[in-house]
């Protein structure tokens, strides 16, 4: 099918579907315009808070960052929650220390992964040659999130003279930069320009893919490729023109799902039974419990990619319509659906489906 047939079918599938649209939709937060914008001369944070999913269970946080020459995100920790996180441009170096031994310090490019224990002082410097760009998720909804200025100048100024040896007049100055969460550094003090790999870090562009055809591709990053990623796991949908993400489930962990190019037509039921009818564009997010389900169809003549963070790593698995009901006798659906065993007989002999189908 060329890309005017597959435009076309869209037109008439969006316009069939427009009054289905649900106007409201509270699993749903359009980040770049309705996220925490914190921005100053270093680049540029755009955060999601709990209270914007209201009474939703929410189980994680999302934070999107943009960071320009020479830049950084300060050295901080998150005590509440383990970080992961995705490099969608640019070069990206990443300094760890839990407190043991030497630090660990490695580089992420673009489609990299990274994984930082829960409590570990950590860094993320620009060190590449274009403005870097990418997402963390936590899987905590407080992530406690504590930078050196913040903890230094909650100090009273004698115990930081005790501490740090620090004179009056550089407590001061200390104490006017709190809150600063971004900020440019020298760059001498970053002269790493190979690539360095840890343990810590993977790339979606290397990981063996779970489905790869021409509707698409899944990736995913997880604890049986990152072994110390144990506590989340990351995944990359991209799904070409003319393609549908197939109906499923996740049977283990909550999801927090990212578009970053390309638009869609989502849906899904809620534990309630409620369905919700969306079209998502680039900065949208989607807090998916778990065994919620969902489905999503490519409504642009060009790539739709998301990404999505789960708060599990061990045991991620998804139901499919079509592989759940292959999964069960055929007079079973056929009593519980109303159609004929002939016909549940007809979608038990339908070619499995893995993941994606053409729409």
């Amino acid at each position: 099918m060329n890309t005017n047939e597959i435009s076309q079918k869209i037109k008439d599938f969006l316009t069939k579907e427009a009054r289905n649209l649900s106007p409201d939709f509270p699993y749903r937060l359009d980040l770049y315009k309705n996220g925490k914008i914190d921005e100053n001369k270093a680049g540029i944070r755009i955060s999601e808070t709990a209270q914007q999913f209201d009474d939703l269970g929410l189980t994680g946080l999302f934070f999107y960052y943009k960071l320009y020459d020479h830049s950084m995100r300060v050295p901080h920790w998150h005590a509440n929650a383990v970080e992961v996180g995705v490099v969608l441009n640019g070069k990206m170096k990443i300094t760890i220390w839990d407190g043991l031994d030497e630090p660990e310090i490695f580089t992420v490019e673009k489609n990299g992964t990274w994984l930082i224990p829960q409590a570990s002082l950590h860094a993320l410097e620009n060190v590449g040659d274009s403005e870097l760009v990418f997402f963390v998720a936590y899987n905590s909804p407080n992530a406690a999130d504590r930078d050196f200025a913040t903890a230094w100048a909650a100090l009273p100024d004698i115990m930081l003279e005790k501490s740090l040896g620090l004179l009056p007049n550089e407590i001061t100055t200390l104490k006017a930069t709190t809150q600063n969460r971004l900020s440019h550094y020298d760059p001498e003090s970053v002269p790493e320009r190979k690539n360095i790999s840890s343990p810590f870090s993977n790339n979606f562009s290397v990981v063996e893919p779970l489905y790869d055809t021409a509707l698409g591709s899944i990736r995913r990053v997880d604890e049986s490729n990152t072994p110390l990623m144990k506590d989340m796991a990351l995944q990359q949908t991209i799904l070409n023109a003319g393609s549908m993400r197939e109906p499923h489930w996740y049977t283990t962990g909550d999801t927090l799902l990212f578009v970053n190019k390309g638009a869609c037509f989502f849906t899904m039921m809620d534990d309630e039974g409620k369905v919700y009818n969306s079209i998502l564009e680039p900065g949208n997010l989607v807090f998916i419990p778990m065994g919620v389900f969902h489905s999503y169809v490519n409504v642009t003549s060009d790539i739709l990619e998301i990404y999505e963070a789960f708060n599990a790593s061990k045991g991620l698995a998804e139901v499919t319509l079509l592989s759940g009901t292959q999964h069960f006798h055929a007079g079973t659906i056929a009593s519980a659906t109303g159609l004929s065993k002939d016909v549940i007989t007809k979608v038990h002999n339908k070619p499995r489906q893995n993941y994606m189908v053409a729409f």
